[in-house]
């Protein structure tokens, strides 16, 4: 299991940043850990500081979104391509989800707001974010 003991090691790794707070994204980060058998994909909580840690500040979204962020090749991806970009690194057959490129990102960026204006009532809201299994943890951050 890879372990990442700074953030300078993080450099050039993809980092899914999620809500911690937001039951809907951390089910969310439990599929992408369940199906990235290369355990190639990193994760923080928005609210852990790790992503101001990071990324370049030029780069972070102002104000900042509170539903998911990728950080890929030293670049921030936010709403429909973060999940589509995100969807690209998991196992047959959910990588075919990342052809979903393909749809105009206006479209895209609808439906996805569409779920996260209402990703609380789909799966609530909590107090503290998810504790990762011990195989899982050095794959988080922050």
């Amino acid at each position: 299991m890879k372990y990442l003991p700074d953030l300078e090691q993080l450099q050039g790794k993809p980092v899914v940043f999620y809500d911690g707070t937001c039951g809907f994204c951390q089910g969310s980060v439990q599929v992408v850990l369940k199906h990235n058998k290369r355990q190639d994909l990193y994760f923080a909580a928005l609210q852990s500081g790790v992503l101001e840690a990071l990324v370049p500040k030029a780069q972070i979204p102002d104000p900042l979104p509170d539903s998911i962020l990728f950080y890929e090749a030293g670049r921030v991806y936010t709403e429909s391509e973060a999940a589509l970009r995100i969807a690209g690194y998991l196992d047959f057959p959910l990588s075919i989800l990342a052809a979903f490129r393909i749809i105009p990102v206006s479209f895209r960026n609808f439906v996805y707001r569409l779920v996260a204006r209402n990703r609380y009532r789909i799966a609530g809201r909590t107090e503290s974010c998810m504790l990762p299994s011990p195989e899982q943890r050095a794959r988080f951050v922050g």
